[in-house]
């Protein structure tokens, strides 16, 4: 990750230790479909992980189970199909 904070031109982040910011996304890679995979990191990329089953931001865990910390998703939801049938009838 240093290499990618130095094309960012950025020495704060890029480590993983004490006084950074830590943006993390955590993935379990034991579904069926990561199966074979001898590359954990091309298990992620070419079998189509598209849920995270943890995310940090700025050294604050945001998901959790994934599932997000403070948003009620069924309120959300109903929010959601809410404004949907105002928008399209």
């Amino acid at each position: 990750t240093e290499g990618s904070a130095a094309c960012l031109g950025r020495s704060d982040i890029g480590r993983i230790e004490p006084g950074r910011e830590a943006d993390l996304a955590l993935f379990t890679l034991d579904e069926l479909r990561f199966s074979g995979a001898h590359d954990p990191l091309a298990a992620l990329v070419l079998c189509g992980a598209h849920r995270a089953d943890r995310v940090m931001v700025a050294g604050r865990w945001r998901v959790i189970d994934g599932q997000p910390l403070g948003i009620e998703t069924g309120r959300l939801r109903e929010e959601h199909s809410r404004l949907a049938r105002q928008l399209f009838g």
